[in-house]
């Protein structure tokens, strides 16, 4: 398990773009309307994703490093994890009944989501964290002029956030057809 997450995390880091290509400061300037920025957003998306990944797990490394309690909190809810899934061997029992394996991921899932939205303000920081995140992606992306990328090599991109791209999955919608009797 440890090696496939290893390979596909160099995979992925392997088609990131240079930094010195995100950054170049004379591809940026003001857009002039909202369809030229979701243009440039989708564009930008599209050619810089494992980059703007890259700076995604930045920001957030970054927010956590001075939320020292959030580490904490998420530390010691993977140890329970962890616990639960891989050091205990035998079923749990609560009662003299048998704890299901369902049950087990339900019960741990809820507390996990109490500990972090309810009880702790883990939650906000992890909000503030995609927040912050998704505000530095999109400023790059309405601003950075995608003209000069070569956006023939980008494979087009199916699954959850390809709404950012326009790609489609599946046949093209068309209109329902009517049937009148006679």
């Amino acid at each position: 398990m440890y090696n496939n997450v290893k390979e596909n995390a160099a995979a992925s880091l392997g088609q990131a773009r240079p930094w010195s290509e995100v950054f170049e400061r004379s591809s940026f300037a003001k857009f002039h309307g909202s369809t030229e920025a979701m243009g440039r957003l989708r564009k930008n998306f599209a050619y810089f994703k494992v980059n703007y990944g890259i700076v995604g797990i930045a920001t957030t490394a970054l927010v956590m490093f001075f939320n020292p309690w959030s580490v904490v909190v998420l530390a010691g809810l993977a140890l329970v994890w962890f616990y639960a899934y891989l050091i205990r061997s035998g079923p749990f029992v609560f009662n003299g009944r048998e704890i299901s394996d369902r049950e087990k991921f339900l019960g741990l899932s809820v507390a996990s989501l109490v500990v972090v939205f309810f009880l702790t303000s883990v939650g906000a920081v992890l909000f503030y964290a995609l927040g912050l995140s998704a505000l530095v992606v999109g400023l790059h992306g309405v601003y950075k002029v995608p003209d000069d990328l070569f956006l023939d090599d980008v494979p087009e991109a199916t699954g959850l956030l390809s709404f950012f791209t326009g790609a489609t999955t599946g046949p093209p919608l068309r209109p329902p057809s009517v049937v009148t009797a006679v």
